[in-house]
């Protein structure tokens, strides 16, 4: 296994990060419409059904409900979507403003600041989508049992779930590349902008490439891109908690 494929199944509740106390390419379709202009040869009475029938599909490439060719339903994408924003906002929120000893504050020395929080998500980022991109590569399966409306909120939750901590691979551990929460925010909000324009548009089957997931279960891609969020939003929660330690500088 690769050192991304080991570090990917590290990145998970139990797996993710220290406590404040203590495969082949992915497909992204290009997107333009095909069709020609017949206007000047077609009958009228054609020319009408062929309109009629471009505005019911919408152009080739744009984002629809794919949901019985094994891609996102609407109500999927939508979620996807929620969850993406939300957790961008909570954890751009949460560094907004900090000063820098607020930004370096350690609860304890084998603990994570806010900054080490905000890089250690950055380098997750690109890690979980670039091999969601690559199990998209393997070989079509049916659909997994929990890849319904309560399987991926369950999968949310638990990834959420902060009750259980470990030690993050260390490719995926942070190593004070981002000096200020300026320069975290922009980062992080570079590689969330590309996560999420490709969930607006893509209508590929999400839902039939499986592989191990950054929970170490077995997920589609769809599940991977969730857990992507949700992982943000564990860590924002890591944050709030660096923020309430005792010794929390006030400014």
């Amino acid at each position: 296994m690769t050192a991304k494929g080991t570090a990917l199944r590290g990145v998970q509740a139990g797996r993710v990060e220290q406590s404040p106390g203590t495969a082949s390419r992915g497909h992204f379709p290009e997107f333009g419409d095909e069709r020609t202009m017949l206007k000047q040869r077609l009958p009228v009475r054609f020319m009408l059904v062929c309109s009629v029938a471009a505005l019911v599909t919408g152009p080739v490439g744009a984002a629809k409900d794919d949901g019985a060719t094994g891609g996102m339903t609407k109500a999927e994408r939508a979620y996807l979507l929620s969850e993406l924003k939300s957790s961008e906002t909570a954890l751009l929120t949460s560094i907004t403003g900090l000063t820098q000893a607020q930004w370096t504050f350690k609860p304890s020395p084998d603990a994570w600041s806010v900054q080490e929080c905000a890089e250690h998500l950055i380098l997750a980022e690109d890690l979980i989508f670039d091999e969601a991109r690559k199990t998209l590569g393997t070989p079509a399966v049916a659909r997994l049992p929990n890849a319904t409306s309560e399987g991926d909120r369950q999968i949310v939750a638990q990834m959420e779930d902060r009750s259980k901590k470990a030690k993050a691979p260390k490719v995926i551990q942070p190593a004070g590349k981002f000096p200020t929460p300026e320069s975290a925010a922009q980062e992080f909000k570079l590689r969330r902008d590309k996560t999420s324009a490709y969930v607006k548009t893509t209508n590929d089957p999400l839902r039939v490439h499986v592989g191990d997931g950054p929970s170490g279960a077995t997920a589609d891609v769809y599940q991977f891109l969730l857990e992507l969020a949700a992982h943000s939003a564990r860590h924002t929660s890591q944050i709030r908690e660096v923020k309430a330690a005792t010794g929390y500088p006030s400014s």
